[in-house]
């Protein structure tokens, strides 16, 4: 079967859940809303580090930000509290519709990629873990270029080897638009945010989850 085009996968938020970080940060008595100030913030200063032509990985932003999310909620936490929480990160879960999306997507012909700013080795172990890697054949990560999504560069990464329609599927509705300024076309997933932003340019696809997005994607195809 020739292939019908390739399919992104933003991992972080979109293929796994954030749930785990969310509890642990729960357990320091900080507000559920707090992983959603804590990435927030991270996201910010990963931006601007990558805007001003310097960068860091994922997770050492991350890392650097939550004592200072803590003190902005008033939360007193240890060193050992902080380092479970950010270890918490290498526990996602899979959402529970991500494999049968998967699968939807290989049955139809479609290649599957992830397209991250989380580091090609933690997506790597995230997706061994989940028994989700074969369904795989690239993984692209920020750390590659040393620039940060949502910068074209990123989106540039996997259209270097795609054949056919290229798409991206993210929960976050800043990667949608950085990658719709790229060219490609895009998949919202409203699980996380509810709504799209509607300053930014209009998703191809919005769907309620990940097997309604593949679906559409692949419908989409067919006209």
């Amino acid at each position: 079967m020739a292939t019908k085009g390739t399919v992104a996968f933003d991992i972080i938020g979109t293929c796994f859940s954030l749930e785990k970080p969310r509890q642990s940060l729960i357990s320091l008595v900080a507000p559920a809303h707090s992983l959603e100030l804590w990435f927030a913030l991270s996201l910010r200063d990963a931006f601007a580090l990558s805007y001003a032509g310097s960068y860091q990985p994922l997770i050492e932003v991350l890392t650097a930000e939550l004592p200072r999310t803590m003190k902005l909620l008033g939360i007193t936490a240890g060193k050992t509290q902080l380092e479970k929480a950010i270890a918490s990160l290498s526990e996602l879960q899979l959402q529970p519709e991500a494999l049968p999306a998967f699968q939807n997507l290989i049955d139809a012909g479609w290649r599957i990629v992830a397209l991250t700013n989380g580091s090609e080795h933690s997506t790597r172990q995230l997706l061994e873990r989940a028994k989700a890697i074969d369904y795989f054949s690239s993984i692209f990560s920020c750390d590659a270029i040393a620039k940060t999504k949502p910068h074209a560069d990123v989106y540039a990464m996997p259209k270097q080897d795609a054949n056919g329609d290229l798409w991206l599927v993210a929960a976050h509705a800043w990667d949608i638009q950085g990658a719709a300024h790229a060219n490609l076309k895009t998949a919202f997933i409203t699980k996380s945010e509810q709504e799209y932003l509607s300053i930014y340019p209009q998703p191809d696809v919005i769907a309620d989850d990940l097997v309604e997005a593949t679906n559409k994607i692949i419908n989409a195809n067919k006209l």
